[in-house]
């Protein structure tokens, strides 16, 4: 009530009933939270629908702070703002209202705001000191504009073409035969090369070291083709064979045996071979390098690649239907077509991330239950995850599958069945 500009004084009994509901009407309008800053028990948070709720427990645990639980936001700081005029940093009335009340004695209506922010004026200017508006900041006041300016994005990540491993066959060590050779010049750098010029269709070569032994197929047509010492550092033989069509056996071409020191156990797993063939000009390297602009870790390398290869090829059931033995994966080929079986799965993986250093196997062997499956196995000195499910665990090698996780609608489930290794039985490194 405003007594000087209504010029009657109120009845007593109606100026009690005001005094007695101005408590009851402000109280009111207050939200209901709890001293604990939890939400009320009335509030009701609906749980994450059925079929995602299994990905959200395991991506809350790499993406999620602790701190951010995904429900409405219901804590104290949010309705605060709602009282953030009448109450300083530690929870006390505002001074200068506080004092206005303490010098009346009638209850504060809304429409006596007015008179009596002058008469607090008349009082305070009879104070020895004037009261100053301005903020006690030495801050200049903050432009109502700046709330509104647009931050820039950071400039994209200049992308770097790298020096690619190129194999050589030097020919300073080699074993020659009528119709073909062997060159294991480069041996320490974890590989040799074969070459066949005779007119046989089919044609080995044996590599044998520390109690293990692989076959592998070579071009017929005169190429000279790049084989891992997978081994690592032993000793080699290494054999060239032709097939006699009239009897179809096998004869010798070539042969070598030799003592490999590898400048690295890594070596044989960072360069281009038959199976992972790629070259400074390939497609493969380039998406690799657009991929990995501006990522030093191999782990950040690694999440890179693995989720685009994943999201973008597609399994192709009808080459899975009518694939033939001695078939050679083409990196460029997949990245083309966006469509591949393991074996292209697992050499396209290889040969993007061979070309950042990142030392990858490309294995064969048998998955669980009974599937023969070409997957690959990444080297690496740090741990992380590399998608919201699936994390590298071990420093050293670990297993990535791209083409069951990509094939999988259960991104969980299937991240735990890679992480296990007991579900692979390996054959070959490539």
């Amino acid at each position: 009530m405003n007594y000087k500009r209504s010029g009657k004084a109120p009845d007593k009994l109606k100026l009690l009933a005001v005094l007695l509901m101005l408590p009851i009407v402000f109280g009111g309008c207050q939200p209901q939270v709890s001293s604990s800053g939890e939400p009320p028990s009335s509030v009701t948070v609906e749980p994450p629908p059925p079929d995602i709720s299994d990905t959200l427990q395991t991506s809350q645990v790499s993406d999620v702070s602790s701190d951010d639980t995904h429900v409405p936001d219901t804590s104290e700081s949010s309705v605060a703002s709602d009282n953030s005029s009448d109450t300083d940093s530690s929870g006390n009335v505002n001074s200068e209202e506080s004092s206005t009340s303490a010098d009346t004695s009638e209850p504060v209506s809304e429409t006596s705001e007015t008179t009596e922010t002058s008469e607090t004026s008349e009082e305070s200017s009879s104070s020895s000191e004037p009261i100053s508006t301005s903020s006690s900041s030495e801050e200049p006041p903050v432009s109502s504009s700046s709330s509104s300016s647009v931050v820039e994005p950071d400039p994209p990540s200049v992308v770097v073409i790298p020096d690619v491993i190129t194999p050589t066959s030097p020919g300073t060590q080699t074993a020659m035969g009528q119709t073909g050779a062997v060159d294991y010049s480069n041996a320490s750098q974890g590989y040799v090369s074969a070459r066949y010029t005779g007119s046989s269709a089919k044609v080995k070569l044996r590599i044998s070291a520390n109690g293990g032994e692989y076959n592998h197929d070579v071009d017929p047509n005169g190429a000279t083709e790049y084989y891992p010492l997978s081994f690592g550092s032993g000793s080699y033989t290494v054999t060239l064979f032709e097939q006699i069509p009239s009897t179809g056996r096998y004869a010798q071409v070539a042969q070598a045996s030799f003592d490999v020191s590898l400048n690295s156990e890594l070596s044989p797993f960072l360069c281009p071979n038959r199976y992972i063939n790629y070259g400074q000009s390939s497609n493969a390297v380039y998406k690799a390098a657009e991929l990995c602009a501006g990522k030093t870790s191999a782990i950040d390398k690694i999440a890179a690649v693995f989720t685009w290869v994943s999201e973008n090829i597609s399994y192709d059931y009808n080459l899975a239907a009518t694939v033939t033995t001695g078939y050679v994966p083409d990196p460029d080929s997949t990245l083309s077509k966006r469509t591949g079986i393991c074996f292209d799965y697992a050499s396209l993986m290889a040969a993007m991330l061979r070309s950042q250093s990142v030392p990858t196997r490309l294995v064969i062997g048998n998955a669980s239950p009974d599937i023969y499956h070409a997957w690959n196995e990444v080297y690496t000195e740090e741990t992380g995850w590399i998608t919201p499910e699936l994390m590298l665990k071990n420093a050293g090698y670990n297993i990535v599958d791209a083409t069951f996780y990509s094939s999988s609608t259960n991104k969980t489930q299937i991240a735990e069945y890679i992480s296990n290794g007991a579900n692979y039985a390996v054959m070959y490194y490539y």
